[in-house]
């Protein structure tokens, strides 16, 4: 199982409201057991479905640049609540100490992973910063053309065009510039080695 923890670094944003606003409005796309919660001003809890919405729910925050951000890995106790405030288990309180560790770690994506074992979560850690290090440089208009985008539909282009009132080949030069298609490989990458570390 997987539990994100967050805080929030109001002092990492100009408009606070705003920041706050889009973290939730990214949180709600999720595909989670347990919706993200406000368990208090500086603590939102969450349960992803699985490997793949655990990256998913990491990328949406690290995007935003406003969150500390822990990841525990383990067993809940079952059934896992609808309601992230009454989770239990290993993997919520990993989830809590690894987003202790992000607060004071000072990393320029602060993200940290907790599983118990000490080398994976390190190199877990490396993979999730860099890939979020490398999110964070898209244009405006690089995430107008990927936030459109559904992974693995094809022929895509031209209708995003249409809404964007661009061309098919700005599109397609957009999400080259991006690197949206080296970010879906490197997520499913990382999906699979949580997935292997849950199994530990």
């Amino acid at each position: 199982m997987f539990v994100v923890a967050l805080s929030p670094r109001p002092r990492s944003v100009t408009d606070v409201a705003d920041a706050s606003e889009q973290l939730w409005h990214q949180l709600s796309q999720v595909d989670t057991l347990a919706p993200f919660t406000a368990l208090s001003g500086q603590l939102l809890l969450g349960v992803p479905r699985d490997p793949d919405a655990a990256v998913d729910a990491l990328m949406r925050v690290a995007r935003l640049n406003f969150c500390n951000i822990g990841l525990g890995i383990g067993s809940l106790y079952e059934p896992v609540p609808t309601e992230a405030d009454l989770v239990e288990g290993k993997a919520a309180r990993r989830a809590l100490g690894a987003l202790e560790a992000a607060t004071h770690r000072g990393e320029r994506v602060p993200i940290c992973v907790s599983s118990g074992t000490d080398e994976m979560d390190a190199e877990l850690e490396g993979l999730l910063r860099m890939l979020g290090q490398w999110i964070r440089t898209r244009t405006e208009a690089e995430w107008s053309v990927v936030d459109l985008l559904t992974p693995g539909v094809r022929g895509q282009q031209k209708a995003v065009a249409e809404i964007l009132g661009i061309t098919p080949q700005a599109v397609s030069a957009a999400i080259v510039r991006s690197g949206y298609n080296d970010e879906l490989g490197a997520r499913a990458a990382i999906a699979r080695l949580l997935e292997f570390t849950d199994q530990l």
